[in-house]
């Protein structure tokens, strides 16, 4: 039966958050999100987006649940569902776990034949049919922003109404084609959303990596690798750029902090300085930083930063000094080259010398830059790769991945359409949206960059990317940042006691004299690697002594380090100072019991 539907919105962009009159028992419908732990969720699994939908679903009185699955373990997860028999299972897709979707869908079906499976996220929002042809199973896909789109399905699944006419859906149509409706535009007002549901942070005992939190949703910049929305690939009209006030955001912070004992955080803005970079960002950031101070939040969080948008004046050094005295200790810069045309490649809008600027202000602030780059692509070649190498020595060459990074193709993005038409593109892409379904231009560099992939974790990574296994070099990575953020939390936690600044000014010299060792080993590794492949003398038996060898000297520079840390825990304890005070986790406001302790020795603070 087609049900004539209340509409909800009086003009392009407004978002009403309710449902038609004539439900009078939302609770009794279900709706099941499934985070599949592909990807970058490996490492902090919390998703936002889902988190957003399940708050808004909430709001309406709809029941709703989140699981997390593991990668290649759904069994357990498909006969919860089946036995639970929500009308409604949602995945968000990205490129990496599209195979794991299909699967999952497959299983579930044959589980639980009734229930409607919908698929969105950003594979979803630029694929649309094409993720219908490849996951039989799938009955709808969402495109743009999810919250309008699964209010609307779970209002029409209530009346029974008709499901093909929602605005920014893929269906299959009676016929058995594939058809697509136009999509909403976007959520103009985005204070109309409630805070997102928090059921995974809760699932892991409010202790995660971190805790995500979104200040703005899209980006005024266009780099042609990238999927996220911007002003380069929408897909939903309305404003490139809509941001929260200052105020709401400190008030998420401070309900996240008071209510789960929590205080890492990281701000997923595509650029926390947006939309201008200049006055009008760089305001909105001032006032957040004001405003945590302001209402004495003990906080660390992390931002991403452009380059091109800081400067060295007074006005940037002295935000960047306000930002750290707020919490701010991690940011990441898309860098992504060293080389100029490579950067107009990415329609970058920083020069070589912006990313070295940022990279300087950023250490002489004490903030840990998580640098993005890509040296390996379809365009690169052995002139750019020895430019880059260069670069890296330089500057953070001591993470290996950075000087072996590939691309990854996203649908949607300028890249693959650039690539699709010089014929780079790999014939099973569209089917599978392997990020790795590509060619290079250069035969040798191509060589290099699987030779490279193949030195670290297992398989999932080495042919699709998916970290289900963790190498020495992925772990001095992780541990890295754990290294830095333990001696910069230090630092304000104990700036004011001379002894304690001897202790971590001779471990900062410690690390710098090790990460500048690790960096000459690294491009002196990447060199020879370079001459083997110049000279065809790359072979199987080399790749395993190499394995062997990342492995071990990764692993003895963890074991160095960690050494090391553990002394300047030992000797602040020995002036007195509870190093325990910068652990993520707050000790509960209760007597008695010993607070957690913190040595950085592993990344869940």
């Amino acid at each position: 039966m087609d049900l004539p539907l209340v509409p909800r919105r009086a003009k392009p962009g407004e978002f009403t958050i309710g449902l038609d009159e004539r439900i009078t028992d939302p609770a009794s419908i279900r709706v099941s999100f499934i985070i599949l732990l592909d990807g970058d969720l490996v490492m902090s699994p919390e998703h936002l987006g889902v988190g957003y939908m399940a708050a808004v679903l909430r709001q309406v009185g709809v029941t709703c649940d989140i699981r997390e699955v593991e990668h290649g373990d759904y069994s357990a997860i498909v006969a919860e569902i089946a036995e639970a028999r929500p009308q409604i299972i949602c995945f968000t897709l990205m490129s990496l776990n599209v195979p794991s979707c299909v699967e999952f869908s497959r299983q579930l079906r044959l589980a639980y034949p009734e229930g409607l499976i919908v698929c969105g996220g950003p594979a979803g929002t630029f694929t649309g049919t094409e993720v219908l042809r490849v996951n039989a199973d799938a009955d709808l896909v969402a495109i743009g922003e999810g919250e309008p789109v699964i209010l609307d399905i779970v209002e029409r699944v209530a009346l029974d109404g008709d499901l093909t006419t929602i605005p920014g859906i893929a269906y299959r149509a009676g016929d058995g084609s594939l058809r697509q409706n136009p999509p909403r535009p976007l959520i103009h007002n985005l204070d109309v959303l409630p805070y997102p549901a928090r059921d995974q942070l809760v699932d892991h005992g409010n202790k995660l990596e971190y805790v995500r939190v979104s200040t703005s949703r899209g980006c005024v910049a266009q780099c042609t690798f990238c999927s996220a929305p911007n002003l380069g690939n929408r897909v939903q009209a309305g404003k490139a750029w809509r941001g929260r006030p200052a105020s709401s955001v400190v008030d998420e912070v401070e309900l996240l902090v008071n209510t789960h004992r929590f205080r890492t955080l990281d701000f997923v803005d595509s650029t926390f300085e947006d939309p201008d970079g200049g006055r009008v960002g760089k305001k909105r950031v001032r006032e957040i930083a004001e405003g945590i101070l302001d209402r004495g939040l003990d906080i660390y969080y992390n931002i991403c930063m452009r380059a091109e948008n800081w400067a060295d004046t007074a006005d940037d050094h002295d935000l960047m000094d306000l930002l750290v005295r707020s919490g701010l200790e991690k940011v990441n810069v898309g860098i992504e080259s060293g080389v100029a045309s490579e950067l107009v490649l990415w329609e970058k809008r920083a020069t070589v010398d912006d990313n070295v600027r940022i990279i300087r202000m950023l250490r002489e602030h004490g903030i840990y830059l998580a640098m993005g780059f890509i040296p390996f692509h379809p365009y690169a070649t052995v002139e750019t790769l020895v430019e880059n190498a260069d670069f890296l020595r330089a500057h953070s060459g001591h993470n290996l991945r950075r000087l072996t990074e590939r691309l990854e193709v996203y649908p949607g993005t300028g890249i693959l359409a650039r690539m699709t038409e010089d014929g780079l593109v790999g014939e099973k892409y569209a089917a599978t949206l392997d990020p790795y379904d590509y060619r290079y231009a250069d035969e040798r560099v191509q060589r290099l960059g699987i030779h490279f992939a193949s030195l670290y974790n297992n398989d999932d990574y080495h042919q699709r990317g998916v970290i289900t296994g963790q190498s020495a070099v992925f772990e001095f990575e992780t541990f890295n940042v754990v290294v830095q953020t333990f001696v910069s939390r230090l630092y304000r936690r104990f700036h004011t006691n001379p002894a304690a600044v001897e202790v971590l000014e001779r471990f900062k010299d410690f690390l710098h004299t090790k990460r500048q060792a690790m960096g000459q080993a690294n491009y002196e590794f990447f060199m020879e690697n370079l001459t083997d492949v110049l000279d065809d003398r790359l072979d199987e038996a080399k790749r395993h002594r190499q394995v062997a060898a990342i492995e071990t000297r990764f692993r003895e520079a963890i074991d160095r380090i960690r050494g090391e840390q553990l002394r300047v825990g030992m000797a602040l304890h020995r002036l007195g100072l509870d190093v325990s005070s910068i652990s993520s986790t707050m000790p509960e406001v209760t007597p008695g019991g010993a607070p957690r302790s913190y040595n950085g020795g592993a990344p869940t603070w």
